[in-house]
């Protein structure tokens, strides 16, 4: 087991056995078919996750709905026609030790109206397009908000089904979870909007509706925004509040990160800003102002190992004992030694540095000392952006 032996150690979410600590994050990975159906790409992704050696994979993120696709060749859990691709999808993970729980989410606003069968994005409410997808979503109705919310309870219905151990519930990247979360998004003055508790209303209700199709025994996990870097967007205190709501309703775990799509992308991947690639093609009147805007944050959003960390802190001392998992920059193996010794997560999630060197965490686990090679580099984040399968592009991404 190497030096590093509390990464080493197992660790149960509800009646969950982990065989370590180490967790690969929810990452989109464009390998799936154009209706959300499971290929030969995303097999060969996991199973070289789970030959890695992490304890808890996370396949993300699974749109729950057809209205709420984010992106071309998304993993889709909406219908029954895709079981079969993702109970193979669940064996692959098995079969090498790991665990797997799905993310459920829906786009909401984050999406273009040509994914969705060309209708009007929804949202908690129609405010201003934004920068990415330059859509104005409509206001959801009260009946559409209750649709959607049984709509996460029959994915996480699937999920079971497949044979997942578990479920996570996409409540960051400005998602229509966090839509509802938001006061920057949900501007609602009815029962689903208008403060902590309003915003909150919607998150909670899914978290009882897939409860109720999956049963206390079954691990329901959340990915938790704590700051949209928006003037009146979720900061801090508001995710504390939130988290402390969703330990005393039951949730299994709590991820952190933050950051949305469309406003606050590198919040959320910090490192270097690939601005040549990501105005690649770009219409040379739109093209400065793109690069202006990417220039003016980039010392914002500059690499630092364990960014969400403080965060951390704060969460940690409001969620009793409820399992904390910690992404965002992790680098070191000491680094993530020191942070579960210290109490301060439960579990270390990896994204970048996984999709760099799959096998990190069984070398982690050996003893190594080294640090991830991977150099925040973020083209495997402006790969995906233009549609091209998710892989390490740090020697060059062309168009």
């Amino acid at each position: 087991m190497g030096t590093n032996n509390l990464l080493g150690q197992p660790f149960v979410v509800n009646k969950l056995q982990l065989k370590n600590r180490l967790v690969a994050s929810a990452t989109y990975e464009c390998m799936a078919t154009d209706d959300g159906k499971v290929t030969k790409d995303l097999h060969k992704r996991y199973q070289k996750l789970a030959q890695g050696g992490a304890g808890l994979i996370i396949p993300g993120y699974a749109f729950i709905e057809k209205n709420g696709q984010a992106l071309p060749r998304q993993i889709g859990i909406s219908s029954d026609d895709n079981l079969s691709g993702l109970e193979e999808l669940v064996q692959t993970m098995h079969e090498h030790g790991a665990k797997a729980v799905l993310q459920l989410a829906h786009a909401g606003r984050q999406t273009l109206p040509d994914l969705i069968g060309g209708a009007t994005p929804m949202a908690p409410s129609a405010i201003e397009a934004d920068p990415l997808f330059n859509v104005q979503p409509r206001e959801m109705t009260v009946g559409e908000i209750r649709q959607t919310i049984d709509a996460f309870g029959e994915a996480a219905s699937r999920a079971r089904k497949a044979g997942f151990d578990g479920v996570m519930i996409h409540a960051t990247h400005g998602y229509l979870v966090a839509q509802f979360l938001s006061p920057h998004t949900n501007r609602r003055i009815d029962e689903w909007g208008g403060n902590t508790e309003n915003r909150m209303r919607f998150l909670a209700e899914v978290y009882k509706t897939i409860r109720q199709a999956v049963g206390n025994d079954y691990p329901v996990l959340t990915k938790l925004s704590v700051e949209e870097g928006l003037p009146n967007g979720i900061h801090i205190e508001e995710a504390t509040k939130y988290a402390k709501r969703l330990s005393e309703l039951g949730i299994d775990a709590i991820e952190l990160s933050g950051g949305t799509v469309v406003d606050t992308v590198f919040l959320m991947s910090r490192g270097n800003i690939p601005i040549d690639v990501l105005t690649m093609g770009k219409d040379e009147t739109v093209k400065p102002l793109i690069e202006e805007a990417l220039f003016s944050i980039k010392d914002a959003v500059k690499y630092e190992e364990a960014y969400w960390l403080g965060a951390a802190d704060e969460i940690k001392g409001v969620i009793g004992r409820t399992p904390l998992i910690l992404v965002g920059g992790m680098k070191y193996p000491q680094t993530m030694e020191k942070i579960v010794k210290e109490g301060k997560a439960d579990l270390i999630s990896l994204c970048r540095s996984l999709i760099k060197e799959p096998d990190f965490p069984n070398e982690i686990l050996a003893g190594r000392k080294s640090p991830s090679t991977c150099a925040f580099c973020n083209l495997c984040l402006a790969a995906v952006i233009l549609m091209k399968p998710v892989g390490c592009y740090n020697r060059g991404l062309s168009s």
